[in-house]
């Protein structure tokens, strides 16, 4: 049925499979859009999640033929962020490391926002989460960096990764760190009358 396919604006692996579960029909699209010249120093880290996620919306949106205009689109950005500054997508390992040296032994925020569109329609909310790292050694890094995709994700780490996992605790919403808080999805679902048939529960919260 067409009412339950959802254009996801992401190549993120995680949010498909959350989506998925929901029990939502997925076609993925991509953005070309370049993030970095979105972000202001004068917004919250929030507010520049939320400008990146409505202009990744829009720029598929215009793009797409009238066919899939008929469905409804969603994007996502997560920003990785402490008092001093954000934690983008490494361009290489050494980035990595370095990205995971600073975090390392102290907290920081995760900021997700999603945008949910349906034609000329869009809605908008977020979710941040603040996580605290472990105090982990260089050996612990490298074996870490070694069974992990540090390069695909923003903050170069994964809470969900299973081996070598350098996430101490979390306050806050567990799935907003792997990238899609599925709370606030459901809200927007809902008010935008989007069926799931799975309606999961997002139950790993502190």
């Amino acid at each position: 049925m067409k009412n339950n396919v959802l254009i996801l604006g992401s190549e993120s692996p995680r949010r498909e499979t959350i989506l998925l579960d929901l029990g939502l029909k997925i076609k993925k699209y991509q953005h070309h859009i370049n993030e970095h010249k979105l972000i202001k120093k004068s917004n919250s880290f929030e507010e520049v999640a939320k400008s990146i996620a409505i202009a990744k919306n829009e720029y598929i949106y215009t793009n797409l033929d009238n066919n899939d205009k008929n469905y409804f689109l969603l994007t996502a950005d997560t920003l990785v962020w402490n008092s001093n500054f954000f934690f983008s997508k490494p361009n290489n390992l050494d980035e990595a490391k370095t990205n995971l040296n600073k975090l390392k032994n102290n907290f920081h925020f995760v900021s997700t926002a999603i945008c949910l569109r349906k034609k000329e329609h869009y809605e908008v909310n977020f979710q941040t989460t603040k996580v605290v790292m472990k105090n982990y050694s260089d050996r612990y890094l490298n074996e870490y960096m070694k069974h992990n995709d540090v390069l695909s994700k923003a903050g170069s780490y994964g809470i969900q990764d299973k081996e070598f996992n350098l996430v101490k605790s979390y306050v806050g919403c567990y799935n907003n760190v792997v990238g899609l808080p599925v709370c606030k999805l459901i809200k927007l679902l809902n008010k935008m009358n989007l069926k799931i048939y799975n309606n999961i529960l997002c139950d790993k919260h502190t």
